[in-house]
């Protein structure tokens, strides 16, 4: 017999009710696959940043998931002030979430990398987390020019959306 969560409610209301690990409700997991889990640590990480518009969250972990890595949030450079240097969308002057976790990073480290980031890279991102070697980055949500996902595509990252990364690890249980 499966034990249940009292965790999330479904959208009837009641607690979720598992029955061959998924709610019938609502077909939330009994369990949350590592896209939900991980995705999970980004969206808290994402708490740290002072940026009144746009919170971003993003953290670095091995493939096998046994190990988060690094991890970054959107803010200015250590000590700055905690303003944007202008309300126009794009140039708020702070360091995106994605390069503060990649100037963290141990780059000696010898398994795979993967990113989980709440919002889809830029493309000044896209570009560094290529050049760092990510295998594979997982977002959020989509940001406003894709320009950066089709350019982890084309040089052979593995991008997914977190409900494509669920899908799939769901297929792999």
């Amino acid at each position: 017999m499966t034990s249940q969560r009292l965790l999330p409610y479904c959208v009837t209301g009641e607690h979720h009710k598992y029955a061959g690990g998924r709610c019938p409700d609502c077909g939330q997991a009994e369990r949350p696959t590592w896209p939900e889990t991980w995705m999970m640590v980004a969206r808290t990480i994402w708490e740290r940043s002072y940026d009144p518009r746009l919170k971003v969250g993003a953290i670095i972990v091995s493939n096998d998931n046994t190990q988060l890595l690094a991890l970054g949030y959107n803010g200015n450079y250590r000590g700055g002030p905690h303003e944007h240097e202008s309300p126009e969308p794009g140039k708020s002057g702070f360091i995106h979430a994605e390069v503060n976790a990649l100037v963290k990073c141990d780059y000696n480290f010898p398994k795979e990398k993967h990113m989980y980031v709440t919002h889809g890279p830029c493309r000044d991102c896209a570009k560094l987390i290529i050049n760092a070697g990510i295998a594979q980055v997982v977002y959020g949500v989509p940001y406003r020019d894709s320009s950066g996902l089709d350019l982890m595509r084309s040089a052979g990252v593995k991008v997914l959306s977190l409900e494509e990364a669920i899908a799939e690890a769901t297929r792999r249980v």
